[in-house]
């Protein structure tokens, strides 16, 4: 039965839209391609739309339609379309991704720093004798620690703290957009970053030497395909929008232009804003704190086109700085929503005895307690290990935002597939299909090339250039859940004796 008669009402047109966005957009993104890529990063940024976001949601929205009485969420489109196995690893690998976000907990300190001293001083940080990579690493674990706390506490007491982050992503909004565009008009509509248009090189290499030649150019897609990520979630409502049919994919076709065009005009801003080589061209710039040396420039020079004297623009930079990093700190009230959330979609729906019952006992708040303590071990874990490594502090966030990006982008290659296994099987009913079945099956192929060849060359481009560490540490969270996920299932195919009834094969509907 269709929801929107169950529930008695649907989902607008303009409603969905506002779905995809607050899922898929985020300023951050922009200002993380200009840091690494400078105006070059519009090129992939179109590229990633035209090749990747728009197919891939079209692919979602087809998948969730099809699965919707499905409790499993994407657990059961892979294993609806593929296999049971092929669908725990997927799904495992998708929920590693979010585990290995929490890898970068550290750069809390970033923020702390920047709210207390106006400025990034996380490089100077020592305690009982530590390095400040392994300073940091402590700080990223007390925080996490307390934050899976309190998600242990339950949803009643954390859930409207949520509507806060809201306010103060809105706020930031605000300050960094509006300033931009207040300093390209009082500096006369001048460009702080200059841009040679003669130059078909300017299309695709930044300013940024790590991202100067062609292998790691190739390397940031994953950085661009990140950006456009988190359309699977989204399109889990596709069933509840009003006359699916004519609104999904013009809402789809809507939301590409509107975030692709924000996308660009904030790397745009960031052009009036800052000059890269005087922005970012210095030591101890990095993953983690390249957005303190934007707000510093931006706010700088806009108030010296203000009329205020050097000391008093630098200090304008500062405060600005502490204000943005004190919302930030204040949007983390979010934290345990964002502990609870991949933990839910894991375990919800997966057929009994595939992974540990203690791992779905529920406490007396209604929280899953022990996966939740699981999971801050592992994230503890980690952190020390890379905070004890041995890396500076630059080298350990820029590792970390790595990790963290191609963890986020492995999974998508499987549900990818997922789709072209469910576009040949005749016997799985569709609700309705965006693409015809050859034109699907053309799509999903050229998506899943671009997202997988991508994922596989961020991989392996650090070892091609003698790196063997870091293409150990991006490998490691989607080849570590997938083993895991291996194991599980194996121990599930043991607990079986009748073999016969796991589903090796795609289930017909």
């Amino acid at each position: 039965m269709n929801k929107e008669k169950e529930n008695g009402y649907s989902i607008s047109f303009w409603g969905f839209i506002t779905i995809i966005f607050l899922t898929v957009y985020a300023i951050a993104n922009s200002e993380q391609v200009y840091y690494q890529m400078g105006y070059a990063s519009i090129t992939y940024i179109l590229i990633a739309a035209a090749l990747f976001f728009v197919p891939y949601s079209f692919i979602v929205a087809e998948m969730s339609s099809a699965f919707k009485d499905r409790k499993g969420g994407i657990y059961s489109w892979m294993a609806e379309s593929v296999s049971e196995k092929f669908g725990l690893v997927g799904t495992l690998i998708w929920y590693g991704a979010f585990v290995v976000m929490w890898f970068s907990a550290s750069t809390i300190c970033v923020s702390l720093s920047v709210a207390l001293f106006g400025k990034d001083t996380t490089s100077t940080w020592h305690i009982f004798g530590l390095s400040s990579a392994q300073t940091l690493a402590i700080i990223g674990v007390i925080y996490i620690v307390i934050a899976s706390f309190l998600t242990t506490r339950g949803l009643k007491s954390i859930s409207f703290l949520s509507n806060i982050s809201m306010l103060t992503i809105i706020i930031i909004h605000i300050i960094i957009i509006g300033g931009g565009i207040i300093l390209f008009v009082k500096s006369g509509f001048k460009f702080a970053e200059s841009f040679d248009y003669t130059k078909v090189s300017s299309y695709f290499y930044g300013p940024n030497k790590d991202y100067a030649s062609f292998l790691p150019a190739l390397s940031f897609m994953v950085f661009s395909i990140f950006t456009f990520a988190g359309m699977e979630t989204s399109c889990g409502l596709v069933d509840q929008v009003k006359d699916a049919k004519k609104n999904v994919p013009k809402a789809i076709i809507v939301s590409t232009v509107i975030i692709t065009a924000l996308y660009i005009l904030v790397i745009l801003i960031l052009g009036v804003v800052c000059n890269w080589s005087d922005t970012f061209g210095k030591s101890g710039v990095n993953l983690a704190n390249y957005s303190v040396y934007i707000y510093q420039q931006e706010f700088y020079r806009l108030g010296t086109v203000l009329g205020l004297s050097q000391s008093s623009s630098i200090a304008l930079g500062e405060w600005v700085n502490r204000i943005i990093r004190i919302l930030t700190l204040i949007g983390l009230t979010s934290v345990p929503i964002r502990i609870y959330t991949p933990i839910k979609h894991m375990f919800e729906g997966l057929p009994e005895g595939m992974i540990p019952k203690s791992l779905q006992k529920l406490n007396k708040n209604n929280m899953p307690a022990n996966a939740i303590l699981f999971q801050t071990c592992i994230i503890v874990f980690f952190i020390m290990l890379l905070g004890f490594g041995g890396d500076s502090v630059s080298a350990l966030f820029d590792k970390m935002t790595l990790m963290t990006f191609v963890s986020g982008t492995v999974p998508i290659s499987f549900i990818i597939y997922a789709y072209i296994k469910f576009k040949l099987n005749d016997n799985i009913k569709k609700d309705y299909e965006f693409f015809s079945k050859k034109g699907g099956i053309i799509w999903g192929s050229i998506c899943f090339a671009v997202v997988t060849f991508t994922n596989i060359f961020s991989i392996i481009e650090p070892a091609l250039n003698g790196n063997l560490d870091d293409t150990f540490w991006v490998a490691l969270g989607p080849v570590l859940f997938g083993v895991l996920a291996l194991i599980l299932y194996k121990k599930y195919e043991k607990s079986h004796e009748n073999i016969g009834d796991l589903k090796h094969s795609p289930v017909n509907s």
